[in-house]
């Protein structure tokens, strides 16, 4: 919590030095949703001067993507979210190569995020961002790469992110509950992410 939508505590954490010990955590069955959690929070806060500090969170990808195909529930949407982010601190050949790592297809995965977004049309409070960050992550691969724009399309993503257009609940738009009421939205909202995404969509 303390690191989510605030650059000055993320950068307190990177002081103390914790990095390593984070993406030890992701293999400890005990620790690894809120270890997930943070990493991503550190990714997505801290600001771009801290790329070189947050370089080593790209050793989490293999594991992080064999989360994303196997897991479920809560587990699996933490890590879609720590993908959509430990992606952006790697080149096109480095992310092959952690692909390759995995044992993991591009295709295998944007299959994998298309049965998310079915799965969860209308995603319960456990799991309110699973939606939102299966988009970030289909945004990333789309992004200069014409033959994951291709797998998309095929796949169907166009009908499933107009479903999430028309299916959005308020659940879905918050970082915070207290009880049922929801305390701080989003910056970016989940019609802007699928807005980029149909962009990268049409562009190709």
């Amino acid at each position: 919590m303390l690191a989510l939508e605030s650059r000055r505590n993320c950068l307190r954490i990177l002081k103390l030095r914790v990095l390593e010990r984070l993406v030890g955590a992701l293999e400890v069955p005990l620790l690894r949703v809120n270890a997930a959690r943070i990493l991503r929070n550190l990714c997505a806060y801290s600001g771009a001067d801290c790329f070189d500090q947050l370089k080593g969170i790209t050793a989490t990808v293999p594991t992080v993507l064999k989360a994303v195909m196997s897991e479920e529930s809560k587990l699996q949407e933490v890590m879609v979210g720590l993908a959509a982010e430990a992606f952006k601190f790697m080149t096109s050949q480095e992310s092959n190569t952690m692909f390759n790592r995995a044992g993991i297809e591009e295709a295998e995965l944007a299959n994998n995020i298309l049965q998310i977004l079915r799965r969860y049309q209308n995603p319960p409070v456990k799991v309110p961002r699973i939606r939102r960050f299966s988009i970030e992550l289909a945004i990333w691969m789309m992004q200069n790469n014409t033959e994951n724009v291709r797998t998309f399309k095929e796949l169907g993503m166009e009908k499933e992110l107009e479903w999430v257009l028309e299916s959005t609940t308020e659940v879905e738009s918050f970082n915070i509950f207290s009880g049922t009421f929801g305390l701080s939205r989003h910056s970016t909202t989940i019609h802007s992410l699928v807005e980029t995404a149909m962009q990268l969509l049409e562009d190709r």
